[in-house]
This record gives structure tokens, C-alpha cells and sequence, in this order.
């Protein structure tokens, strides 16, 4: 969408049924491989230390589930999230997937890469549900406004983050001190020398707050200039590889199916889909 488009209330192809497809499929691959290991973790009741009682918006309690349940809460997200992929009543199951979605990561929030990590699936499955557009043909005219609402999502986690920094320690974020006690302190727990090396790289550690901080504020420019949103999303991936690397944050693990939204429309670019 180049800027004078941005609230169109038309766009072809259907893009927006395009990045349902990519979100959804890249979404049931990562609970897929995952489940395993999340089924592992909850038969250890870590709500015993980290306490069961969760809340949806601060009000609604959500339930406390069995093994059973949540093995079935589990896959029935998988398998909605694909039904999805294929085209079957996708409103139908884009809803059930998000149900599912509160019932079964809520039971395992603990855990790292899920706490805080996953906040954007159910806005995105939201906006999809709301979409005129989830049930027509990829050849066929869509409405934008998901697709911009996705954008802005992910702006917004972003922009919030250097808002923080900026907040917790002004300009004083970009001399890297910040970074390097950050890194020292994964590094005392996680043992990853990765972490220690960098930390023992002040210039380093200075240049990499500078840019994460730049990135974050500006991350605003892809919605207005699609243009540049290629150099934003290579930074991104970047960025979140190089915190999992050093620090075990792993953003990009439940983000990553969200960023498909910039690759929709070069799929009708290039002529990927036949007939669009």
C-alpha cells in the first residue's frame, strides 16, 4: 500500500485472506513443534510456584484446566488454525482458535517464551475475525484495514519498548550500560558466554543500544512508507536472533507468523498465486 492508499477500503487480490493463510499455517507449525515441550512443562504444575489464577482484560477469570484439557485445548487450536488455512468456515474457527488461545497459553504463561511473547495472537486473530474478507477467494478484491491494523499492532509493541527505555533512563539508554547489565544478568543465570562476550564490548554494546532504541521509535515509518519496510523487518530479525542468542529472549517465536503481513503483497507481486 503506498501512502495515498493507506485507508482505502478496497484492495486486490484478497491480501488480507493471503496473510490469514501464511499467519495461521506459520502459527500451527509453531504449536506443533512446541506442544511437546509445553505439555512436559504444564505436567510439572508450575502454577504451584507461579501461582493458576489468570485473568482476561483484569476481570474475566479463565479456567484451570487438567491434562486432558489442555492437551485437547492444544490441538484444537491446531487444527482450527489449519481448517483455517484450507478455507473451511474460517470465521468459525478463527473464533474457536481464539477461545483456545486464552485457554491454553494461559496455563503455561511461565514460561519464558511464552510470557509477554504471544500478546499479539489474539489481536491478530481478532482483526481476522472481524474481516469481511477471511472467506473469499484470493483472486478477489479485499478490504485493507486488517492488514493495516497488524502494522500498527506491531508498532505499537515496539514504539511501547523504546517509550519504556526512554522513560526507565532517558538518553542514558544509548551509552549501553543498560545493555551490558542486561547481558551480565542473563549470563548469571543461563551461563550463555555469548552474553559475557558482548557485555565485555562497551563500544559495541553502546552502537547496538543506539540502533535498537532508533529502531524502536521509528518503526512507525513501515505503515506510512511501505518502502522501508524491508530494511525494518531484516533489523527485526536481527535483532530478536541476536537476543536469543545472547540472552534467551525468543520474541520472534510467536512474532515471527505476525511479520508475514509484509510479505502478502509480494506474493501477487511476483505472481506466486495463479490467476491473481
Amino acid at each position: 500500500m503506498d501512502f495515498p492508499d493507506l485507508f482505502n477500503s478496497a484492495h486486490g487480490p484478497n491480501e488480507t485472506g493471503m496473510f490469514a493463510k501464511l499467519f495461521c499455517a506459520a502459527l500451527a507449525i509453531q504449536l506443533l513443534f512446541s506442544f511437546r515441550q509445553q505439555y512436559r512443562y504444564f505436567k510439572t504444575e508450575p502454577w504451584k510456584i507461579y501461582g493458576r489464577t489468570q485473568q482476561l482484560l483484569g476481570f474475566i477469570p479463565l479456567p484451570a484446566l487438567n491434562q486432558y484439557q489442555f492437551l485437547g485445548s492444544g490441538l484444537c487450536m491446531m487444527i482450527s488454525l489449519v481448517l483455517v488455512c484450507i478455507g473451511f468456515y474460517p470465521h468459525i474457527f478463527i473464533f474457536i482458535a481464539l477461545v483456545n488461545y486464552f485457554l491454553y497459553f494461559s496455563q503455561i504463561i511461565s514460561l519464558a517464551y511464552v510470557q509477554r511473547k504471544t500478546n499479539l495472537l489474539p489481536i491478530v486473530l481478532l482483526i481476522l475475525l472481524l474481516s469481511p474478507s477471511l472467506d473469499k477467494s484470493l483472486a478477489a478484491p479485499s478490504t485493507g484495514w486488517e492488514l493495516l491494523l497488524v502494522k500498527i499492532a506491531l508498532v505499537q509493541v515496539y514504539f511501547s519498548a523504546g517509550l519504556q527505555k526512554l522513560t526507565r533512563s532517558g538518553l542514558r539508554w544509548v551509552n549501553g550500560k543498560s545493555l551490558q547489565a542486561y547481558l551480565m544478568e542473563n549470563y548469571l543465570w543461563s551461563d550463555k558466554k555469548s552474553a559475557l562476550v558482548l557485555a565485555g564490548r562497551p563500544a559495541a554494546c553502546m552502537a547496538l543500544s543506539f540502533l535498537t532504541l532508533v529502531f524502536e521509535l521509528t518503526f512507525w515509518l513501515v505503515v506510512f512508507f511501505p518502502s522501508v519496510a524491508f530494511f525494518y523487518v531484516a533489523f527485526a530479525i536481527l535483532f530478536h536472533t541476536g537476543t536469543l542468542i545472547t540472552m534467551r529472549i525468543n520474541y520472534l517465536k510467536y512474532m515471527g507468523p505476525a511479520y508475514l503481513v509484509f510479505f502478502t503483497d509480494m506474493i501477487f507481486r511476483l505472481k506466486i498465486i495463479p490467476g491473481t
